[in-house]
């Protein structure tokens, strides 16, 4: 089933067979989610050569969870870029909403780490806000697929 904004867009004929939609947004997109994994791997390689429940202080927090930052806004980022695309705005909102969950799930960590304590929730509430992020990137390249077929289906009638 297709979104209405999604029908407008289709209906107008306004893309060009060939032309991506949504141009440099999706590969915005794409570089926070790859950004926003790296810098968990690195978040978890340093858990695991570190103790969890020693006192960091903030400019060492920051510089551990750099990537994971950088990842979610970047990520934001397009899913604010998206959100002004007909057709994208539910995708673009589900990126913006699952950085948002992740950076919360982040900054509450980051202050039960600077006292010295953990809590599960934290670290689950980031991964929750990634699967959002992810259900997000599926819609994007569920519309893009489907408004490119029809773009094409639609030339090749016209011959």
């Amino acid at each position: 089933m297709e979104s209405t904004g999604m029908r407008a867009v289709v209906g107008r004929n306004s893309i060009p067979t060939g032309a991506d939609p949504l141009g440099r947004r999706r590969y915005l997109a794409y570089a926070g989610v790859v950004i926003y994994l790296f810098g968990q791997a690195y978040d978890t390689y340093w858990h695991a050569k570190n103790v969890s429940f020693v006192v960091e202080p903030p400019g060492s927090l920051w510089t551990i969870h750099l990537g994971i930052w950088v990842g979610a806004l970047v990520t934001a980022t397009a899913g604010a870029t998206l959100w002004r695309v007909r057709g994208f705005r539910v995708a673009g909102g589900l990126l913006a909403l699952g950085a948002a969950v992740e950076l919360a799930g982040y900054f509450l960590d980051m202050w039960k780490h600077s006292q010295g304590t953990s809590l599960d929730f934290y670290h689950d509430l980031v991964w929750y806000g990634f699967g959002v992020v992810v259900i997000g990137m599926v819609r994007i390249e569920a519309m893009r697929r489907n408004l490119l077929g029809r773009s094409v289906q639609r030339d090749d009638s016209e011959l």
